[in-house]
């Protein structure tokens, strides 16, 4: 799935260790030989500026272990280390990847592409959510973009302050005055939306949700919820069975978000 962007606390006695398929994988990337490496424990940063990558992959790890922390993930070892793909500015991008002209990055299999701006670190923030939470979960993810993007916003909002300045001004001006209801927002699919105005609606309100669930209820019950989603449950049957005295069905979890978020 190939997707353009624009813009350890765990209980070891319970927790069953979930591998993916493991992969041989390369340190070097074969479609820019000329790129040098950094390897940490689960990124490959291939650049030709190598106190950049640096910077990248410690980056990159913060935002793993940030992802891991929120989701309660730390059982899952993913098939290899995840790469990333620093190019040298905007023109290079472009040119080597054949971009849309308002890319500022994507992600395919299990590599991100991106190129040193001002943005790269919200697009890193974003774009490993996504690597980790399409390998977690499998083709079933296809099912749930408000959790993929949802979850991948929430993140790049905790690195990000400017981005999550403007989600706020979003949720404040353009959400609460008349979301979604929740039995739309799940079947919503950003990429078939031509207004911008509401894919950044779609963006604000699947992301505050989430965090409103992690907030509320922490990463081992919003863990639950997602490990139901990827055996194929309904959002309704694990919202109840990861939320049984809560919100514990999606009109439950309507109700009580917007009961907080409106006052």
């Amino acid at each position: 799935m190939r997707k353009f962007y624009f813009l350890f606390f765990i209980f070891y006695s319970c927790a069953n260790i979930e591998y993916s398929s493991r992969n041989d994988y390369s340190l070097y990337c074969d479609k820019y030989p000329d790129y040098g490496y950094v390897e940490t424990t689960h990124f490959i940063v291939n650049s030709s500026d190598l106190n950049y990558a640096k910077k990248i992959s410690d980056m990159a790890e913060r935002y793993y272990y940030s992802f891991m922390m929120d989701t309660n993930l730390f059982s899952f070892v993913p098939a290899s280390p995840y790469r990333i793909i620093i190019h040298n500015d905007y023109e290079t991008f472009i040119k080597k990847t054949n971009a849309k002209q308002w890319s500022g990055g994507f992600t395919s299999s299990n590599t991100i592409e991106t190129f040193i701006s001002s943005n790269t670190e919200c697009v890193i923030a974003h774009e490993i959510t996504h690597l980790i939470l399409n390998e977690y979960m499998g083709d079933m993810i296809d099912f749930y973009k408000w959790l993929n993007e949802g979850l991948a916003t929430y993140e790049e909002r905790k690195g990000c302050y400017v981005v999550d300045e403007r989600y706020n001004n979003l949720l404040r001006y353009s959400v609460l005055p008349n979301p979604w209801s929740l039995n739309i927002l799940v079947n919503l699919n950003p990429s078939s939306m031509s207004d911008v105005k509401e894919v950044e609606k779609f963006y604000a309100q699947s992301s505050d949700i989430i965090k409103f669930m992690i907030e509320k209820e922490g990463p081992f019950k919003f863990y639950l919820f997602i490990r139901e989603l990827k055996k194929g449950s309904s959002i309704d049957d694990a919202l109840k069975n990861a939320y049984p005295s809560s919100f514990n069905s999606l009109s439950a979890l309507e109700k009580e978000w917007l009961s907080n978020r409106v006052r």
